[in-house]
């Protein structure tokens, strides 16, 4: 069932990248840049640069070579049959020309900087079996790479974005809920698993603010080698910069503020293609089959451990 709901992309972009031509031909009624549409970050550049990896960026004639190297470690770190599964794209992500080793450009290393608190924070996971609240959100399909900021994961990188004269949605593939922000004042949109944002528009550029987010939302799970996502906290702050580059290309960074898990700011930058593919609904929902299953499971496994006990004495 194709999804109905049209999305779009929260972004902010406090300064346009070095380099970055705007495209001044696509316009809304309102006057700023025309986004509205279907958009994908389709990419196989990882979040972190892979290991062995030091330049930020490589050559055409380079790129094969690396594209086989991030599959490797990619089959090495994941449960992934590329003979099953669909991979997250088929070539890196191209920024200002330079084809990417990995979406993190700072710091410059593309590598995360966490503090210990922002070590124990990402492996600190909801990993109970008491009952469905206590398992994570994704895995009970209320929330997952539709939260500031939007990540690579597989099955969900593609974005819908509906634009009026005063608001601006967006909606990416997957189980969560439309992001809506107003375009012409700095009001909150608060969202229980989302945080809460304020947006607004700094030349051609779409901004958005995150932070309050909840004391259980822990981390930022994704897809490829060398990464598990980064942590969070109720007291982070998420920028995001939507900064359109052409009429079917806009770049989309975020900034990740947080002293207290990061040793320094984390700054990640994806283009954003404009596509003709179609969002599909997700089968994700809460109250799922798997979920009870896993429940199921873990009731079994008490069941045994107390037949064990029992037989021993």
């Amino acid at each position: 069932m194709l999804h109905k709901s049209l999305v779009l992309a929260a972004w902010l972009i406090v300064a346009a990248p070095a380099g970055v031509a705007q495209d001044q031909s696509s316009r809304a009624v309102s006057g700023h840049p025309d986004l509205q549409g279907r958009w994908t970050m389709r990419t196989l550049t990882p979040f972190a640069r892979p290991t062995g990896v030091s330049a930020s960026s490589v050559s055409a004639a380079e790129e094969p070579a690396l594209l086989e190297l991030i599959m490797q470690q990619r089959l090495a770190a994941e449960r992934f049959d590329p003979g099953t599964s669909q991979p997250d794209g088929d070539a890196l992500a191209i920024v200002n020309g330079e084809r990417r080793t990995s979406a993190i450009v700072s710091p410059s290393n593309g590598q995360l900087a966490l503090t210990p608190a922002g070590e124990a924070r990402l492996n600190q996971r909801v990993d109970g079996y008491d009952g469905p609240e206590a398992r994570p959100v994704n895995e009970r399909c209320i929330a997952d790479a539709g939260r500031a900021p939007y990540r690579v994961m597989s099955g969900e990188m593609f974005f819908e974005i509906i634009q009026t004269s005063d608001h601006l949605v967006i909606h990416k593939e997957g189980m969560d809920p439309p992001r809506i922000f107003s375009s012409t004042s700095s009001e909150y949109a608060s969202g229980a698993w989302s945080g809460e944002s304020s947006s607004h528009w700094e030349g051609d550029v779409f901004v958005i603010e995150t932070t309050g987010f909840r004391p259980d939302d822990t981390n930022r799970r994704i897809s490829g080698p060398g990464s598990a996502g980064f942590p969070i906290a109720p007291q982070t702050r998420i920028t995001e910069w939507l900064m359109p580059v052409s009429s079917d290309a806009i770049l989309y960074r975020y900034r990740v503020d947080d002293p207290v898990l990061f040793r320094e700011p984390l700054v990640a930058e994806l283009p954003l293609t404009r596509t003709t593919e179609r969002l599909f609904e997700s089968s994700c929902h809460e109250g799922n089959l798997s979920l009870a299953s896993t429940l199921l499971g873990a009731r079994m496994q008490e069941l045994r451990a107390i037949e064990a006990v029992k037989s021993q004495r």
